[in-house]
This record gives C-alpha cells, sequence and structure tokens, in this order.
C-alpha cells in the first residue's frame, strides 16, 4: 500500500490491515531500523507530513501506535479539512515542538482557529499558519488570533486577515519572535512584552489610525514593504537591530500613505488634496518612528525622496548613542 492510499486516522481499514503482520518492519533483510527506540523513531516522523506519519501505521505492529504521540503536526493545502480534524482527535495529548497548518483560503475560519486552540492546548512551541494561493490578495480571515499559550516561543503567520483592534499576545510569555507576512493587520496596537524579534513584511495596515508597537524587550525589528499608515514605534530600549523598508511602489496605490506629492519635506505642503500631509496634520506631531529607534547599534532605512515620516521625524534630532552601523537610502 503506497502512503498516499493509506487509511484516515481512525477508519475501519486500519485494523485489519495489521493482521498477520510482524512485530518489526523488517522485509527479506536486516533491520536496521528496529532496534531503535520509540523516541527516536518518533523524531524521525516529526520530520514528515501528518498524512505520511500516519500511513506508517501499516508497517508493522509496533508502528500502529508511533504516529500519536510524534511532537509535530505538519498538515499542508492538499489535505481535507476532515482528515485534520481526525488527525488531532486521534492524536494522544503529548506535548507539541511544532504545529504548521499550510491551508488553502478555502479554508473555513472556524476549522483553522478549532486547530489553533488544540495546538495552545498541546503547549506548541512553534506555530505557524498560512495560506497559499497563486492570487496573493487572498487571505485567510481570522475574527479571533487570541492565543493563551504558555510555551509559545515563535509564531510565523501568512496570508491571514487579523480583524482584531488589538494584537495582544501577552497570554504567551515566551514569545520570542513574531513573523507576519503578507497579512491585512487591522489592529491599532500590536503588545507583547516577551517579543524579541518582529518581522512585518508585505503587510496591509488597514486601520485609519497608526499601528502602535508595544514591544519592549525587541532585540531586532524589520519592517519592509509594507502598505499602509507607518506603524508608530514605542521605546524599545533593548533594540540592536533594525531593518525599516518603506512601500516602494506607493505611487501605484490609490492612497499615497505617508508620501507627499508636492515633496513637503515635513508633511507640511500645505496642499489639502495631498492626503499624506492632511493625515500627519490631524494628528498631531509625534516622532513616529525615531523614538523607538534611536537604541539600535545597526540600523537600515530605505525609502523613496517623497516619503516624509523620516525627514519629518528627523527634526526631532533624537540622539543615537549606540548606532555603530547605518545605512540610508536616497
Amino acid at each position: 500500500m503506497s502512503l498516499v492510499q493509506c487509511p484516515a486516522p481512525g477508519s475501519s481499514d486500519d485494523g485489519h490491515l495489521l493482521d498477520g503482520m510482524p512485530d518489526s518492519a523488517a522485509a527479506g533483510g536486516e533491520d536496521r531500523i528496529g532496534p531503535l527506540p520509540d523516541d527516536i523513531l518518533r523524531l524521525v516522523l516529526s520530520f514528515l507530513p501528518s498524512r505520511e506519519s500516519v500511513c506508517t501505521c501499516v508497517l508493522a505492529r509496533r508502528w500502529r501506535n508511533l504516529w500519536k504521540s510524534v511532537p509535530t503536526v505538519l498538515v499542508y493545502e492538499e489535505e481535507e479539512a476532515s482528515f485534520v480534524t481526525s488527525l488531532l482527535l486521534l492524536r494522544d495529548r503529548v506535548p507539541l515542538r511544532e504545529f504548521v497548518c499550510i491551508s488553502s483560503p478555502s479554508e473555513t475560519p472556524q476549522d483553522v482557529e478549532m486547530w489553533l486552540r488544540y495546538a495552545a492546548s498541546c503547549h506548541v512551541r512553534v506555530l505557524q499558519v498560512e495560506v497559499r494561493s497563486y492570487d496573493t490578495t487572498e487571505r485567510l480571515r481570522l475574527p479571533n488570533m487570541t492565543l493563551v499559550c504558555q510555551q509559545l516561543t515563535s509564531l510565523y503567520i501568512c496570508s491571514v486577515e487579523l480583524k482584531e483592534r488589538t494584537l495582544d499576545l501577552s497570554s504567551c510569555p515566551v514569545l520570542k519572535k513574531l513573523q507576519m507576512t503578507n497579512c491585512e493587520i487591522y489592529a491599532q496596537k500590536i503588545v507583547c512584552q516577551s517579543l524579541r524579534h518582529l518581522v512585518t513584511y508585505m503587510c496591509i495596515f488597514v486601520s485609519d489610525v497608526r499601528t502602535r508597537i508595544s514591544c519592549p524587550s525587541l532585540a531586532a525589528l524589520e519592517l519592509a514593504e509594507n502598505v499602509g499608515l507607518t506603524p508608530f514605534l514605542e521605546s524599545m530600549p533593548s533594540l540592536v537591530t533594525a531593518f525599516v523598508e518603506f512601500d516602494t511602489e506607493w505611487h501605484e496605490r490609490e492612497y499615497p500613505y505617508d508620501h507627499c506629492l508636492n515633496g513637503g519635506y515635513y508633511g507640511d505642503c500645505g496642499d489639502w488634496d495631498c492626503l499624506a500631509c492632511r493625515h500627519i496634520d490631524n494628528e498631531g506631531d509625534d516622532c513616529v518612528l525615531l523614538d523607538g529607534l534611536c537604541g539600535a547599534t545597526r540600523l537600515t532605512l530605505i525609502s523613496t525622496p517623497k516619503m516624509i515620516i523620516c525627514t519629518r521625524d528627523f527634526k526631532w534630532r533624537r540622539i543615537f548613542s549606540k548606532l555603530k552601523t547605518l545605512y540610508l537610502s536616497e
């Protein structure tokens, strides 16, 4: 039986397949796998997609239940929701080292949220949620991304709509890395006291007010090619490395976020039709970026000349007392 033809977890077919099978998986030769302890076999299975891991149950009696205690769940977009749900229901409740859920945009948010809650209940340490589609504008809507997970250290989110007004990860007290790619972010605030590394790449900040990033323990920050209002950075005294690349295709956007069409250096061109300067005038004169970046030792700022946030912040003359490496574009 090939791997793709193996029974679904818990199906009636997976019992009689083992009738008359040997206890080990050797077939006409030296069994070099059989002598290995179960923990080593589970480690080997942890690198396989979960469907292939389940399929090993037909190899021999010893393998029948090994897949149930593998410390990873790796499911991909070709899997049906019914398979994933059955897998999680029949799996032993052992701690998860990694949970990877790569789905299609047609997946229901309720199913994905249930799977994430399961991962959190198994004390997952690395969690990845990704939607794959040929159309990069197709995203999975997750109304509730609230996670309560004491052991979570890394969270990767790709092509997801995050609809919450506040993305509060305070209930993940040891979370060190958060990476968001091609996401729609509605949150007006991102909060995590323990976070050390934050990446947003090709994300859309949807809110009509600046998203405040409140992560005081950050040591590394990467904001690259995002669309929307530039996030407001609160104090980051532990920051070491920062990479900020503003939207290089802003001129193709319907709304020229934070870019003055008239070349206003401080966002004060005075043209009422300049939406960027008008927005800045309405929100006040706070320092948006440099307050958060001024503690960095390595700093990269990349933007077009019409980007007014950095030039506007420069007038505050913040002192970069720890800076050792600086790269500025034109």
